[in-house]
């Protein structure tokens, strides 16, 4: 479902004339396919897993879940997600240092520091 989303939203923006407007869309495209892949990546092991467990009847026996490496790999999807959009969208990027972090870091120049992390990326 998400593949032929994709594909539908890809064969519209080359139908859209060149524009900002279309280079803006095109790279939330694109980081979207980014987040996707990343997710599959992340969560397969798991999936794999489950499957075959179920359908061989032996499952890997680890006392302590915190320790489980594939549940810590699914887990860590949930920093990634958010690490991706920070560094794919400067916009975001800038508000959260304006929002968030400048008021908790106690660093001279700040001002500095914004623009900073606007131009990376």
């Amino acid at each position: 479902m998400t593949i032929k989303l994709l594909i539908v939203a890809r064969f519209q923006l080359q139908r859209e004339p060149p524009s900002a407007e279309r280079d803006s869309k095109k790279e939330s495209l694109s980081i979207i396919i980014v987040v996707v892949i990343t997710f599959l990546l992340l969560w397969c092991p798991v999936i794999f897993y489950a499957i075959v467990s179920r359908l061989t009847g032996k499952r890997l026996e680890i006392k302590n879940e915190a320790s489980n490496p594939l549940r810590l790999l699914a887990r860590s999807n949930a920093l990634c997600t958010p690490s991706l959009y920070l560094w794919a969208s400067p916009s975001l990027r800038t508000a959260v240092w304006k929002s968030v972090w400048s008021k908790i870091c106690c660093c001279k120049g700040s001002k500095k520091l914004v623009g900073l992390i606007s131009s990376m990326g």
